[in-house]
């Protein structure tokens, strides 16, 4: 009974030092090289889609300042006089935010591209 008990004991104390070694080599160089190779293929992928996003975000504001100013004509040209100030004022400011957004966006791909590469 005894040696069943000390085998028993010997079995655990393994088994804790094999899962001890486990965890640690998660940790080692090796794991650390293979988080760097992720992310350095990552890191395209992840560049190439913020790109999309910006742009489309920008073709989106883009497309509302034409469709609006569209509306502002035929709304002046139909008798709405006072709308006829907005048909220069509006158009300015919607391209100057459509600029506004690209640029803040382009600025902030890499930004997004490094915060998901090492995660």
């Amino acid at each position: 009974m005894k040696k069943r008990i000390v085998i028993f004991v010997v079995l655990v104390l393994s088994l804790f030092i094999v899962a001890n070694s486990y965890a640690a080599e998660r940790d080692s160089f090796g794991m650390k090289v293979k988080k760097f190779w992720r992310g350095f293929f990552k890191a395209p992928a992840t560049a190439t889609e913020e790109t999309v996003n910006v742009v489309t975000d920008t073709g989106k504001k883009g497309t509302k300042v034409v469709t609006d100013e569209v509306r502002r004509v035929g709304d002046v040209t139909s008798g709405d006089v006072k709308q006829a100030k907005d048909l220069v004022v509006e158009p300015v400011k919607g391209v100057a935010e459509t600029g506004k957004i690209a640029i803040e966006g382009t600025v902030n791909v890499p930004v997004k591209t490094m915060d998901e590469c090492i995660k």
